[in-house]
This record gives C-alpha cells, structure tokens and sequence, in this order.
C-alpha cells in the first residue's frame, strides 16, 4: 500500500511492473465513492523499480484503489492511502479526534 499526502505537489508511487511501458497511464478509483479518474504521470527508473510521478488530489483518510496500464495491457494494481500524518510508524486512525482527561484524583477514602 502507498502512502500519500492530500498535498497538490507532485508526489512518487514505487512499483515493481509486470512489463515496462514507454508512456503508462495511471487510473484511480475512490474507494468510498467508487468515481475513477485518470491521472497523468511522468514514468522515471529507479533500479529495478518504475518510479510515477504526478498531482494527486487526495482526501485525509480515503482510501484509493489504482491501476497501471500500458495501452490495454494491464502492468500493476494497487492501493493508495491519503493521511497527512507523517509519524507513520506511530500512525494513530483517531488523531485528534478524543481529548484525554488529566483532573482525577485517585484517594481512596477508607472509614
């Protein structure tokens, strides 16, 4: 799973293809609203790996499903995550969604 920002800068997927491709085209579909749109992007190697560079434009907490053609052919599926937190290993679905409460008192009364 890629992880990607709601930013409008152009952003990196990394993926490792069945078949190369001159000129691949991106499609992706909304997982929650399942509309599709294609997105253009610049194809770049890195290795072994065919690095797609282009603007996305995400939503914070949307998952996204897209595929990598060339032509008809079919060269990768994947998913994208939209998250802006950039913690990822510390990533926490409900950040800033509860409040915690810090004015307890823990004496216990004993008669």
């Amino acid at each position: 799973m890629e992880i990607l920002t709601t930013s409008t800068a152009n952003q990196a997927i990394r993926i490792i293809p069945r078949a190369d491709a001159t000129n691949p085209t991106l499609s992706l579909t909304d997982k929650s609203t399942r509309k599709t749109i294609a997105v253009t992007v610049a194809k770049t190697t890195d290795e072994d790996f065919m690095v797609l560079t282009g603007s996305f434009a995400l939503i914070e907490g949307n998952q996204y499903s897209f595929v990598v053609k060339n032509g008809t052919a079919e060269l990768y599926r994947g998913m994208i995550f939209c998250t802006n937190q950039t913690d990822l290993h510390k990533y926490f679905v409900n950040q800033g969604e509860y409040t915690s409460e810090d004015s307890y008192d823990n004496e216990f009364v004993i008669i």
